[in-house]
């Protein structure tokens, strides 16, 4: 059986970048059950849309160059002409977008301004003009804001474009090994907790949470209304957190009794949801962690966990990613519903606006409901780090 046959669109390829760390394996291939990998899809085509990007800690710049070159996949000028993959049409089984990192502005609420929706249209526009629909697989969060995510999902719903996104958070190990709400039972409150930028992690730490939150009694309701604080207003959204509950996420990370407080003193972001079911989220950032917890409860069930990635090269949780995006190849369907990074994504928009006093805390257009499988295959979850193995 032939592989898929799958363009890549990414915005920057330096080491360690997501296009590194994404596409790089399903290029190479990537361990698996005690063995290498080949990859299950085919990387036939790339465009690549920003060179000579520096990374955050000055990492060696354009190595997907060689990679690519090394593999004979051709880059193109347009998204347009990588699904044409040297010929018109679209000749290609898949799309993987990879909108992360690059030369792109913040804008005023701190939200840096990725190219994910402009790339998607680009892809999709392909698509109608030859009335092919194909697979997109989006890394991380939709877009940067709730419009342009919400009319990229209802774009892929109206067109049978089967949509996968998210992060790499809900799919790697947790410890203890194999943690996870149990599944159908309620869920009253519950609390991630993480360290990093605003934006970038807060999206991470809030997937997380989701991965949990979704698998309550009733499913995902929706959200209700959202708040945001950032740096010397953070306090004030920790306060309006439960301490115990907090506490928890915090020791989650093997944090100490006796250092908990002060990793609670430097937290510097905070994000609080009320769902309509009643649910109550929050997600806290302090650059006292170096990983990502959550801590949950209900009326007969407690749940800690943190949700653990492997730290530096060569980030091996990316393969868990990698392998949901060959199987949305594979089968023309999301192992896991795209709604849970609409949701999360729509939260991150709010809440930095509203760290910033821009909007009101009411989100009505947050009515994302979705339910999701008991089971979720080829995950860490039920793995230790850094076993990897089929599932």
């Amino acid at each position: 059986m032939s592989r898929p046959r799958v363009a890549l669109i990414a915005t920057a390829w330096f080491r360690d970048s997501h296009a590194d760390v994404l596409a790089g394996p399903l290029v190479r291939g990537y361990p698996w059950n005690g063995e290498h990998q080949p990859s299950r899809i085919e990387i036939v085509s790339a465009h690549i849309e920003q060179h000579g990007v520096l990374g955050p800690e000055g990492q060696e710049l354009d190595v997907g160059l060689p990679i690519l070159a090394e593999a004979g996949i051709p880059q193109y000028e347009t998204p347009a002409e990588a699904l044409g993959a040297g010929r018109p049409g679209v000749n290609v089984d898949g799309v993987l977008i990879i909108g992360e990192h690059g030369r792109y502005e913040e804008n005023e609420w701190g939200q840096q301004v990725y190219p994910r929706r402009r790339l998607f249209d680009a892809c999709i526009s392909a698509m109608i003009a030859t009335d092919t629909f194909i697979p997109i697989a989006n890394d991380k969060h939709l877009a940067w804001n709730w419009t342009d995510a919400k009319a990229m999902y209802d774009t892929a719903a109206s067109l049978g474009v089967p949509l996968l996104a998210g992060s790499t958070i809900p799919l790697s190990w947790r410890r203890p090994r194999g943690t996870a709400w149990p599944y159908g039972a309620q869920l009253d409150a519950i609390v991630g907790a993480a360290y990093g930028p605003f934006e970038r992690y807060g999206y991470h730490c809030l997937e997380g949470v989701q991965a949990f939150a979704e698998r309550r009694a009733g499913g995902e309701t929706g959200v209700a209304e959202v708040h945001g604080w950032a740096g010397a207003e953070a306090a004030d959204g920790v306060a309006t957190i439960d301490s115990a509950l907090l506490e928890r996420a915090i020791a989650a990370h093997g944090v100490a009794p006796d250092d908990i407080g002060a990793a609670i003193d430097r937290i510097e972001h905070v994000i609080t949801a009320t769902h309509r079911d009643g649910l109550r989220s929050a997600v806290v950032l302090s650059p006292a962690l170096r990983s990502f917890s959550v801590a949950a409860t209900g009326p007969d069930h407690e749940v800690d966990a943190e949700l653990h990635l492997q730290p530096g090269r060569p980030h091996s949780h990316f393969a868990f990613l990698a392998r949901a995006v060959e199987s949305l190849m594979l089968e023309r369907r999301p192992p896991y519903p795209v709604e849970r990074t609409l949701l999360t994504g729509g939260i991150l928009d709010h809440a930095m606006k509203s760290a910033h006093g821009a909007v009101e805390p009411a989100t009505p257009h947050l009515d994302v409901t979705y339910e999701v499988e008991a089971d979720i295959p080829a995950t860490g979850v039920p793995l230790d780090p850094y076993e990897l193995a089929d599932h």
